[in-house]
């Protein structure tokens, strides 16, 4: 009677054990689990962005291949052909009123007054 309590509770102590591997076990294989679905959502994300910067090259390659040789296209407007630029490269609009252009003007002034006035040379990062 006595060695079938000792080997009752050995078997207790066994099953016990076994549980608590399972769910180790268990635990760590979601964990990996997890790890692994992470990984590969941030893999796609970097694969994405290299299929579209790739994609981006060989359509630029692609154009370069079409074009002509020694060639250069200037963008056109829908009025006169031709779009120009001011100095900061903001485009002039042409077949526009003269008010509204002297208006838009005065606005880049402003702003580059703004941006780089008596001040912007006085500091010390500016030197």
């Amino acid at each position: 009677m006595g060695v079938s309590v000792i080997a009752l509770k050995c078997l207790q102590s066994a099953q016990a054990n076994a549980e608590t591997y399972t769910r180790a076990h268990n635990d760590t294989l979601a964990s990996l689990e997890r790890i692994h679905d992470r990984q590969t959502k941030a893999l796609e994300g970097v694969l994405d962005r290299f299929m579209a910067l790739d994609f981006s090259l060989f359509k630029a390659y692609q154009s370069s291949e079409d074009a002509e040789a020694g060639g250069f296209e200037e963008p056109e407007d829908e009025v006169t052909g031709v779009i120009t630029y001011t100095p900061s490269g903001n485009p002039v609009p042409h077949g526009v009123a003269p008010e509204e252009l002297l208006r838009q003007r005065l606005e880049e002034a402003q702003m580059l007054h703004e941006d780089f006035g008596p001040d912007f040379f006085e500091r010390e990062d500016a030197r």
